[in-house]
Parts: C-alpha cells; sequence; structure tokens
C-alpha cells in the first residue's frame, strides 16, 4: 500500500507531477488518471489515454477552497451546490463550446478518504482527471491491471476504502439553469 506520510515519496511523487507525469489512485467510484491541471498535465493524459482532444477533464480536490480558481466563470449556483452537497458524488460543469487541451469540463470534491489524503499531499491540492483506461474502453479495475496498461505511471494503492459506489451525478449550469446531464448518486432539488 502506498505510504502518503513517507518525505522521500511525496517529493518524488510532486516531481514526477510537475514534470508533466500522470499517476493512477482511487476514487470512491473508480480508478481514475490524473496529472497537474495545466495544459502540460491535460496534454499527457489526452496522450496517455488516446483520449480525443475535444473531450474534457474533470477537475478533482479534497476542498472547495483548493477548486475555487478553476471555477471562474461559474454562477453563483454551483457555489451553493458545491457547499451543499461536497465533499460528494457530485460533478459541477459549465457549458463548453470549443476546447483545447487546457478547457476543463467539471469540477468535483469527492467524499473519499483515500483520494483526500492523496489530495492534502500534491503541491495545488487538485488533479486534472479522468477514468483510468484507454479511450473508448472500460475502465481498469485493479491497481494491477493499471499497472500492465500503464507502465510509466506512478499508481497510488491506497484504497483502505471500499471503491465502487455509484457514479457521481453531472450537473450543468448555465446562469440559473441546472441540466443534470448524468444522474448519479447525488439527488439535485
Amino acid at each position: 500500500m502506498t505510504d502518503l506520510t513517507d518525505a522521500d515519496f511525496i517529493k518524488h511523487l510532486n516531481n514526477h507531477l510537475n514534470s508533466g507525469g500522470v499517476i493512477a489512485f482511487p476514487t470512491d467510484t473508480v480508478w481514475g488518471l490524473g496529472a497537474i491541471p495545466t495544459r502540460h498535465g491535460a496534454d499527457a493524459l489526452f496522450e496517455i489515454k488516446q483520449r480525443p482532444h475535444e473531450k474534457h477533464l474533470i477537475i478533482m480536490s479534497d476542498s472547495l477552497a483548493h477548486i475555487r480558481p478553476f471555477m471562474k466563470d461559474y454562477p453563483r449556483a454551483a457555489f451553493d451546490m458545491a457547499e451543499k452537497y461536497w465533499p460528494g458524488a457530485l460533478t459541477l460543469g459549465v457549458p463548453v463550446t470549443g476546447t483545447d487541451t487546457f478547457v476543463f469540463g467539471g469540477v468535483r470534491v469527492p467524499a473519499y478518504r483515500p483520494f483526500q489524503d492523496l489530495c492534502g499531499v500534491i503541491d495545488g491540492h487538485c488533479l486534472a482527471t479522468s477514468s483510468a483506461n484507454i479511450s473508448g474502453r472500460p475502465p481498469l479495475s485493479s491497481a494491477d491491471e493499471i499497472r500492465a496498461t500503464f507502465p510509466n505511471i506512478i499508481v497510488i494503492d491506497n484504497a483502505f476504502d471500499k471503491m465502487g459506489g455509484q457514479p457521481s451525478t453531472v450537473a450543468i449550469l448555465d446562469g440559473d439553469n441546472i441540466k443534470i446531464a448524468r444522474q448519479g448518486a447525488v439527488i439535485i432539488n
């Protein structure tokens, strides 16, 4: 199991991420791939996943405070929902008309202690994320499958809590209008 209290490992992890490296980590739903939320990090995710650039990435963090800088174009309703449902299985997005490798499609703060522990030791506390798989294929379901598929990444194997919950609810906010793009674990009322 990955030791996120080991200072040498944390330094190695941050050097890897800050130099454009990708990591894999457990979440409350599926295994994810992550990189620093910059153009360089996003490009690394698109490349390793063989993912089309018109698809978007999600930024995940351990708190609203850390993810707030990525929510500049979000309406007030997004912050109200974040305060009500985070940490939790809710992804908040705003409409995106065009994209490049720097555009992110949503933000989320999972209620999953192993992921929060990871964010707690990452510079900036945020990751650009996507599911752990080659684009178009099913998500990988174990650390061993991830290591075999992506041998050049760091796998954070700290899933001491159960994985595999319902997917997150995806809410797209356009001003005061809320569209549920995917109904998941959180029921919006």
